[in-house]
């Protein structure tokens, strides 16, 4: 009896003990002072005025600059050039041209180009074939269309505005780089078809390559129309024996393709 009344008193006691540590424990948690990194939070870091920035610097974007030391400037320089051209649209005459150019850079980006191309004469191999033009199931005909009598292109005058897109290079090889520009047409003119002459107007996009500061190749890819005469709605040619003129057909809109290639030399700035 007594050891078991020991023993109840020794568990008591220990109960008690821990109560009383548990109890102290959270006394002193609530009395130390808070973390230092919950403070750190709250803390605020000041400079003084004299070492802060007294005014603001902001990048410049009022004339930016996109190529800097040009190694092909165009601004006031004149350009000379030769090409030879190829009607892609010609039905029935030679699609062969020739003809020169000359432009005036009036800046970097913007410039007067006239041009003027001389067709070369004759018919095209389609053209040849309708000499008899063929019968029924292809069997051979009696009848010509001899469209080599019909008002075919003799010339073509443009004055466009050259306005340059891009100017930049291009690297052929790990040791030699090319300058190029890419350049947009816009124009107005004449086109001599037969004996009377059309107004023409034109768009169309173009293509240099530059070899050193003056010299490169160009290439131009034009779209033309023209309110001109229909070969095709005249008077009957198989007994003509030269060129019916052109008042004798209807005229009809019609529309070309121009792919021309050539070399221009850049004259020194005036």
């Amino acid at each position: 009896m007594a050891a078991h009344l020991r023993k109840s008193i020794r568990t008591k006691l220990v109960v008690n003990r821990f109560i009383l540590f548990f109890v102290l424990l959270v006394i002193a948690m609530m009395l130390s002072p808070r973390p230092v990194f919950a403070a750190s939070k709250r803390q605020v870091i000041e400079f003084p005025d004299e070492e802060l920035a007294s005014e603001s610097v902001l990048p410049v974007f009022d004339h930016p600059e996109a190529v800097k030391n040009r190694l092909v400037p165009t601004a006031k320089r004149l350009e000379l050039g030769i090409f030879g051209a190829y009607s892609m649209t010609e039905a029935f005459f030679n699609p062969l041209a020739y003809g020169t150019n000359i432009t005036y850079h009036l800046g970097e980006t913007s410039g007067i180009n006239l041009m003027a191309q001389m067709y070369m004469s004759g018919i095209s191999n389609y053209g040849k074939q309708l000499n008899p033009i063929p019968g029924p199931n292809g069997t051979p005909g009696t009848t010509n269309l001899n469209i080599q009598f019909a008002p075919a292109p003799k010339y073509l005058l443009l004055a466009n505005y050259q306005h340059t897109a891009f100017y930049g290079k291009i690297s052929l090889t790990k040791d030699y780089v090319m300058n190029l520009s890419l350049y947009g047409l816009l124009g107005a003119g004449a086109m001599g078809v037969g004996d009377t002459t059309a107004p023409v107007v034109s768009i169309g996009i173009g293509q240099k390559f530059y070899f050193g500061s003056s010299f490169a190749f160009r290439f131009d890819l034009r779209g033309i129309a023209y309110n001109g005469p229909d070969v095709l709605s005249g008077p009957d040619l198989n007994t003509k024996t030269s060129e019916v003129s052109a008042s004798q057909f209807s005229n009809k809109l019609q529309f070309g393709t121009l792919l021309s290639a050539g070399v221009v030399f850049l004259l020194p700035k005036f």
